[in-house]
């Protein structure tokens, strides 16, 4: 990283450029310029905001931009490469320990706030259930209906048979 500040300062001298136009113009505080043309990475707790501003300064420059970028690339592989695992682990739990933090304490209202999903799966099969039921009963009373009324039939035909016979 300090080749590619290095290769930053030399071409703002080069140019004759002032490091307060450089401030103005990226829009950047003079510690981060210093850190950049330094390759003070650790300055940045941001690493995207570094690339975006390696990015930026290089096209500034009129530097390569694609071999700025593989060179620190290239840096922050063989950087976090030698991050231990423990370290990375330790780091995801206490991430993970600050969002429930800040769940807890995030302000909630009728808009921001997750609804459940209601299942409805049981109330769907209450209601097919229901529909179903209520098919069988409408069947069964119209052929409880039909049969009465064919059981009418016979009879007043029985009956009339029987007027019949005896007259």
């Amino acid at each position: 990283m300090k080749e590619i500040g290095q290769s930053f300062r030399e071409a703002r001298e080069t140019i004759g450029i002032s490091k307060s136009e450089v401030i103005k113009d990226l829009n950047i505080t003079e510690s981060q310029l210093d850190n950049l043309e330094d390759g003070n990475i650790n300055a940045f707790k941001d690493i995207f905001f570094l690339k975006e501003t390696i990015k930026k300064y290089s096209k500034y420059l009129n530097l390569d931009e694609d071999d700025i970028m593989d060179k620190f690339n290239d840096f922050m592989f063989g950087y976090t490469s030698r991050i231990p695992i423990e370290d990375i682990l330790e780091q995801t739990r206490e991430i993970k320990i600050l969002e429930k933090q800040n769940e807890v304490n995030r302000v909630v209202s009728p808009y921001t706030m997750k609804r459940k999903k209601n299942n409805n799966v049981k109330y769907i099969i209450i209601y097919v259930l229901s529909v179903i039921v209520l098919i069988v009963l409408v069947v069964l009373i119209v052929k409880f209906i039909t049969d009465k009324q064919i059981e009418k039939k016979q009879l007043v035909n029985d009956f009339y048979e029987v007027i019949e016979k005896e007259y």
